[in-house]
């Protein structure tokens, strides 16, 4: 008999690598988005999807000046106590979900069509504003940047830009 369970599990294994489901699609889907991760980063080790903003303010002459582009919540430094309670690590990997949901977005995205429909768009734009606000409290418009980078453990090795976004007024 576990022979016999033994065999059909590798048949059920290998049936679901020959044969491709279908994409569920659906409004409705995003409202149980929140409580599951995006498992896309196992199909292939490369490129990691991460966000960039920058902020803009006036100078005294009415110049606009425009911040560099800034890397949104890099990685947390970890404490010992972080294994009791570590809410704030917590809220980096729910925002970087995030950005990693609003990447298979814009991926799947047909040709052509405008990302700023997508409902990533308005949270990922929503957590650049916030983000960029407490560093410019006089920031006037703000713009990012998803950027596929590809990194080994000392530097950045490749970037390419999939999606720069419209600068957008405070």
């Amino acid at each position: 008999m576990t022979e016999v369970l033994f065999a059909a599990y590798f048949v059920v294994l290998f049936a679901t690598l020959v044969f491709k489901t279908p994409i569920v699609k659906g409004p409705w889907l995003f409202l149980l988005r929140a409580f599951f991760p995006n498992w896309k980063f196992f199909h292939a080790v490369g490129h990691v999807p991460q966000l960039f903003a920058r902020a803009a303010s006036c100078n005294e002459a009415g110049d606009t000046l425009w911040s560099d582009w800034m890397l949104i919540y890099p990685r947390r430094t970890r404490r010992w106590y972080h294994l009791l309670h570590n809410p704030d690590t917590n809220l980096g990997l729910a925002q970087q979900n995030l950005v990693d949901h609003f990447w298979a977005d814009l991926y799947d995205l047909p040709e052509g069509d405008d990302p700023r429909g997508l409902v990533t768009y308005a949270m990922v734009s929503r957590l650049a504003h916030q983000f960029l606000s407490a560093l410019h409290p006089h920031m006037r418009h703000y713009q990012f940047e998803l950027r596929m980078v590809l990194s080994d453990r000392t530097q950045v090795v490749d970037t390419q830009v999939m999606m720069t976004a419209p600068v957008a007024v405070c």
